[in-house]
């Protein structure tokens, strides 16, 4: 293995044609055992079925295969995350990718290295037989890059021989030839494995070693305090017997300095926690957000949805601290009564002290209670001043100036006595609390004291348990009252959090040629609204039975038992009423919703298996223009975020020709950046017509079967409608259009 690898990396150093052992390279037809022993040897607990089998079907092309890989790891209960890297870059992207699969191009048949880990600069190599051998990364990567490599090194070779670079400095002129031609060029065929973000929290918490790093803390924290003690119980008893040794002042200090690489660890360790279990919660709330149904996110609003994003960041910032904090007071605290009990006044102290944890506890649930109205109120204001800021045009227009403040000094003062509440909460919790049981604690020596009980040493104990359980108390109080903080934010946002597990099994691998894309038909083959006139009957490509649909909250349904047939080629008009129910039809068409009843195929599969996403590609939809949107972006990515990004030659290409088809040829003159000009509310902004178009570019570059437009030549003038239709037409393989009578 040493030598194989070896000679890889030289491979790689002078662009010579090497391979790796096969023994550390997976066959394509065993792909789906290599992404199996990788999910398993990783950790990633995938699931307990047969582990799918690729097709040659499925080594057409490149899109093909991300396609099967990412479907394939989801039928396993992992997620396949597709990563690009730069030829200048792979070696360290190399290194930090695994658990990864690695498609090594070139060659007779497809072939593929799995990378289960790191050892210093190598890699660990998941083999064919199972077994793990290590690998230079060098060696990993010049087998990648050397079918990129070849297209070059002929050119390089010849411009060596006619500058008569001689043979020892041959090598290195290599070299830095091929990083100067070859450094931007992306190079994909490489997948990340890890959890999907539906997983359990508690998987994705374990696969961060976040459980083992936190008894870490918890052990370092309890290992700084007890040697704390130890220096305060060692030095102090020798003062007060008034005999203090050099000795023991020399293993004070020695004690006192091994606390502090203990404090050091223990502020690393609540770092790297707060910041693993943060970036774990933002990916779990970003997937949440986007598995939310259409119609929760319809009905939310924008300023309730703000909200919920202010609420997450506080459950970060107050849930991490606070339960920090908590643990650390709370392992004090049990220390400080232990510390009490051995004072002069013993037993009594340590009641007194749970007592006052009792009340400390009692003052967290009153502040609360407090902080959960407040927290209403804030959410109230920030919601209407979110509303009104949307529609402050066509209240400027259209509401009276003397209601245009309407309710808010109501809002106010409601927020102000809300305000002032918390606040007296909060100071009696950070202020009064830890002052008071000093009183109290100095207060529970004066019984020993009266009676004459006790040492000089027991007092001093007793003194210092006081202390120490003063600044318990205060750690307590502050991380109690942000884990209240924290809960109550936590009622805004598990609705997000639990979504993320919504979608239940994903679907199995599709063979090969389900949901193949039918080829292309002329629009003088097919007639509108039908299939006369044609020799022979096509395969369908959609087909509804019985399906039916009821918006949330409504009595009757908007869709009732609707029926349907499309097949490949046509050109469908559905025109109605408003009202009628026909974009709540192109919507469950085009899979933005799912029906009530009844069933609903694409290519005789069903949205169960072949799932949201890829009912999406193959259905592309542009909806009303009220639920379409122009994102803050390049014109560009608006026009191929349904394709693919970042974008290849070609697609920009496409794109601007489509555009030119559509007549947005002189828009993409006007503006100074053309296709690379920022759009959106702070950057170029379009017209009505203008906008029109775009969705439905962007709808035809998705290269779907079917495209469905809803309302979508409503904005445009008779000359532009002609053209945009003839564009559509041409470049629609199965079309669906929707308008009024």
């Amino acid at each position: 293995m040493t030598t194989g690898a070896r000679h890889g990396s030289e491979a790689r150093r002078d662009g010579a044609q090497g391979a790796l052992p096969d023994a550390l390279e997976w066959p394509a037809e065993r792909l789906g055992d290599a992404l199996e022993a990788l999910a398993l040897g990783s950790g990633l607990d995938p699931r307990a079925i047969a582990a799918p089998v690729p097709t040659a079907g499925h080594f057409r092309s490149a899109d093909a295969l991300a396609s099967w890989i990412e479907q394939a790891a989801a039928h396993l209960g992992v997620e396949a995350e597709p990563v690009s890297a730069r030829y200048d870059e792979i070696d360290a992207a190399l290194l930090g990718l695994a658990p990864a699969l690695v498609w090594m191009r070139g060659g007779d048949a497809p072939r593929f290295v799995a990378i289960a880990g790191r050892e210093g600069r190598d890699l660990a190599v998941l083999c064919a037989d199972r077994s793990t051998a290590r690998a230079p990364v060098a060696a990993i990567s010049g087998r990648l890059c050397r079918p990129l490599e070849a297209q070059v090194l002929p050119e390089i070779e010849r411009l060596l021989d006619r500058a008569g670079v001689r043979p020892r400095r041959r090598g290195g002129a290599r070299r830095a030839l091929l990083r100067e031609h070859l450094a931007p060029v992306v190079i994909d065929g490489l997948w990340r494995l890890r959890l999907p973000p539906g997983a359990p929290f508690r998987r994705h918490v374990e696969a961060a070693r976040i459980p083992r790093r936190a008894l870490g803390l918890v052990a370092a924290h309890v290992s700084a305090y007890a040697l704390f003690l130890l220096v305060w119980a060692t030095v102090g008893r020798s003062i007060l017997d008034d005999h203090l040794d050099e000795g023991w002042l020399y293993a004070g200090a020695l004690l006192l300095a091994t606390v502090v690489p203990l404090r050091q660890l223990m502020a690393w360790l609540s770092g790297v926690v707060a910041i693993d279990l943060s970036a774990l919660l933002k990916q779990r709330l970003l997937a949440g957000a986007l598995a939310l149904d259409p119609e929760e996110v319809r009905g939310e609003g924008a300023g309730r949805f703000l909200g919920r994003v202010i609420e997450s960041e506080a459950i970060e910032a107050l849930a991490l601290g606070g339960g920090v904090a908590s643990v650390a007071a709370a392992l004090e605290l049990v220390a400080a009564a232990f510390v009490l009990a051995q004072g002069a006044a013993g037993a009594l102290h340590a009641a007194l002290l749970a007592a006052w944890a009792i009340l400390v506890g009692a003052l967290c649930a009153r502040f609360y209670r407090r902080r959960e109205l407040w927290t209403a109120a804030r959410l109230a204001m920030t919601h209407d001043l979110i509303e009104r800021l949307v529609g402050h045009r066509t209240r400027l227009a259209q509401e009276r100036r003397g209601r245009w403040h309407h309710g808010e000094d109501e809002a106010l003062s409601q927020y102000l006595l809300r305000s002032r509440d918390i606040d007296r909460t909060q100071i009696e919790l950070a202020a009064l609390m830890p002052r008071g049981w000093l009183i109290t604690g100095i207060a529970g020596l004066v019984p020993p004291f009266l009676s004459g009980a006790g040492t000089p040493a027991r007092y001093a104990v007793a003194l210092g348990g006081i202390l120490l359980a003063s600044r318990a108390l205060q750690g307590l109080s502050g991380g109690l009252s942000s884990l209240a903080s924290a809960a109550i934010a936590w009622r805004q946002v598990a609705t997000l959090f639990q979504a993320a597990a919504r979608g239940g099994a994903p679907p199995p691998p599709l063979p090969p040629d389900a949901g193949r894309t039918p080829p292309a038909v002329a629009p003088g083959e097919a007639t509108s609204g039908g299939a006369a006139g044609r020799a022979a009957p096509r395969a369908p490509v959609l087909e509804a039975h019985e399906l039916s649909f009821r918006h949330q909250g409504r009595a009757r349904p908007t869709v009732t038992d609707v029926s349907l047939r499309i097949e490949a080629g046509e050109r469908i008009l559905l025109q109605g009423p408003s009202g009628g129910g026909k974009s709540t039809l192109s919507a469950l068409l085009s899979g933005l919703r799912a029906p009530e009843s009844g069933l609903l195929l694409l290519n005789g599969l069903d949205r169960h298996m072949l799932g949201a996403a890829a009912w999406r590609r193959r259905v592309a939809a542009a909806p009303q223009f009220h639920e379409n949107h122009v994102l803050a972006g390049t014109f560009a990515y608006n026009l191929l975020m349904a394709r693919r990004w970042p974008p290849r030659p070609g697609d920009l290409e496409e794109a601007e020709a489509v555009c030119h088809e559509l007549g947005l040829g002189e828009l993409l003159g006007r503006m100074p950046g053309g296709l690379n000009q920022v759009v959106g509310e702070t950057g170029w902004q379009l017209s009505h017509g203008e906008r029109s178009r775009l969705y439905i570019a962007r709808a035809l570059l998705q290269d779907a079967e079917v495209v469905v437009l809803d309302e979508s030549f409503a904005a445009l003038d008779p000359e532009t409608l002609e053209r945009a239709l003839r564009c559509v037409l041409r470049r629609a393989r199965t079309l669906v259009v929707i308008a009024h009578p």
